[in-house]
């Protein structure tokens, strides 16, 4: 569950500050959400707040659960680290023995030798893969998911997606997509951004007709926030 109380923010958004939320009102009871809104620009920065990666200016977000960070979100995947070190970050912050969790990773990889390379020097398909792999490691209450789920018809996409099914059962998602046959086979409600707030709409059909799918700037560009694993387990667990 996610409840926002009386929530104002006012973030930077493409250089320039801009009112997000104006004392929203939020409750989000566990179910499968396409968040969609007529600004997808947005979606970023509001995925942010509900997260808890970054705080609001004003008022309150309440989780009920483990939160995933936004999986998908490829910023994260750089820098000097290796994979390894990565998965060992992600298994200490969480609780997790480090070698089955190097192991579940490598097993789902295309090219599992990367993980012992810097990840300044991945390609991006290899950067992808680990992203959405490491998202799968601990056991989220929430998942939320930013950007495409994988789809090209090949062997990653074939585990990941039969174990990401398995890991929804029982558990809460949030997908902001702009592949709208990915929001119609996982989502069943609408979290719906205007006017400065959300609301919760039942008819998934009628609110993908009315804020159809498309790709944000972001999107395109495939812009990242820097340390994006680093920064929410800053926010969530004071690491």
């Amino acid at each position: 569950m996610i409840q926002l109380n009386a929530v104002t923010d006012t973030p930077r958004i493409f250089g320039m500050p801009r009112l997000l939320l104006d004392d929203a009102d939020l409750y989000l009871p566990r179910g499968r959400y396409a968040l969609l809104s007529r600004t997808p620009e947005l979606h970023r920065a509001l995925i942010d707040v509900l997260t808890g990666l970054r705080p609001p200016r004003r008022g309150m977000v309440h989780h009920t659960g483990q939160v995933s960070w936004p999986i998908g979100r490829q910023g994260f995947i750089r820098g000097r680290a290796t994979g390894l070190r990565m998965i060992e970050f992600v298994c200490r912050i969480y609780g997790m023995e480090t070698g089955p969790g190097v192991e579940f990773v490598a097993d789902l990889l295309t090219d599992p030798d990367y993980l012992f390379r810097s990840m300044e020097h991945w390609p991006l398909f290899v950067r992808q893969e680990f992203s959405f792999a490491l998202g799968l490691l601990p056991a989220f209450d929430i998942y939320v998911i930013e950007g495409a789920i994988p789809f090209e018809p090949c062997r990653f996409t074939r585990l990941w997606l039969g174990l990401f099914e398995e890991r929804l059962v029982g558990r809460a998602l949030i997908l902001s997509t702009y592949r709208q046959n990915q929001m119609t086979d996982y989502c069943i409600k609408g979290l719906v951004y205007e006017r400065n707030g959300f609301r919760v709409d039942a008819d998934l059909d009628r609110c993908i007709r009315r804020f159809p799918a498309r790709q944000s700037r972001s999107e395109s560009a495939d812009q990242g926030g820097e340390g994006i694993i680093e920064d929410y387990a800053g926010g969530q667990f004071g690491v």
